[in-house]
């Protein structure tokens, strides 16, 4: 159907499934039990550009090609970071399945995590605008690491504020996603490989709202839903950070005599009240510039990202 945004596959077909999940989650475990082989890892030191690792093996008659994407919960990169990461891994896919569409999308979880804290919040509501609402209806989130708890029961607590009302799993499950728990075997992840299958069978591969979105703003990260919601939280975090900086400077303690030397006389009793604001001062201005570059490199993205994505915009 002409602009419909999924394409629909046929039987017998290759199938393309990408692996989502926090460090940890069990995406390699995942892989390497489901085809009976080891993931494949990329070659590159940096994990913005390196070529994701794959598998690749037969189910049902089926080529099946599972791939891994870039972590969201890298301590080491800002959520910027993490976003361009994610954008280069969608738009420039390179090798054997460079001409293909995803299925579908598994995204591992562990139920060893505990409460859901306001980093996970912010990761999902991202991850919510780069695939966009039509693409839930392909997305399974598996839960894993059941036999690492005491008993499932501490595992389901965990879950209910993950997916009851309000959970931060609600928005994707309320509009199609299922949520499956992965027993850690083969016969469990085949199962759920063959759910991804029926959902891509039934509704055509995924098409991502971000795909849609570059293309229209000829590849403007910033104009697009994910770029907007990050501007807007770095924008919220760092006016917050310069009230605090202004505060900070309200409170300044009078400065501790010099030496000779030109340097502070730590004798002085008012060294050590000066010393403690310096180190908050400096804490407070490192953060701004971090939130500063963040912002320039967010709303820049597009001058490096557009050659990466030349392709989306040749046709």
């Amino acid at each position: 159907m002409a602009g419909s945004r999924q394409t629909k596959q046929k039987k017998g077909g290759e199938v393309m499934i990408a692996l989502l999940g926090v460090t940890g989650a069990g995406k390699s475990t995942f892989a390497s039990i489901a085809s009976g082989t080891q993931l494949e890892i990329g070659h590159g030191v940096d994990p913005c550009t390196q070529e994701p690792a794959t598998v690749r093996f037969d189910l049902d008659g089926r080529s099946i090609i599972i791939i891994d994407t870039p972590g969201f919960d890298d301590d080491k990169r800002s959520d910027v970071q993490i976003l361009e990461a994610i954008y280069k891994w969608m738009t420039s896919r390179k090798g054997f399945y460079k001409h293909y569409a995803l299925d579908g999308l598994i995204f591992l979880h562990p139920v060893t995590l505990n409460r859901v804290g306001g980093a996970e919040r912010k990761r999902t509501r991202l991850l919510e605008k780069i695939l966009g609402r039509e693409a839930y209806k392909r997305v399974i989130i598996a839960t894993t690491m059941w036999d690492d708890l005491r008993s499932d029961e501490i595992a389901t607590s965990r879950l209910k504020g993950r997916h009851g009302e309000g959970g931060v799993w609600n928005e994707m499950l309320s509009k199609g996603a299922i949520m499956r728990r992965h027993s850690n075997n083969q016969e469990s992840a085949h199962k759920i490989i063959r759910e991804v299958i029926a959902a891509s069978d039934k509704y055509g591969k995924v098409k991502f709202l971000v795909e849609d979105e570059l293309a229209r703003n000829q590849g403007r990260v910033v104009r697009t839903s994910a770029g907007k919601e990050l501007k807007e939280r770095i924008t919220e975090e760092l006016s917050l950070l310069r009230v605090q900086l202004d505060e900070h400077w309200q409170d300044r303690p009078s400065r501790p005599s010099k030496k000779g030397n030109g340097q502070y006389d730590k004798k002085d009793p008012k060294w050590g009240p000066w010393d403690e604001w310096e180190t908050e001062r400096r804490s407070l201005d490192r953060k701004i510039e971090a939130k500063e570059s963040d912002l320039k490199q967010l709303n820049s993205m597009v001058f490096r990202i557009i050659k990466l994505f030349g392709r989306i915009f040749a046709g």
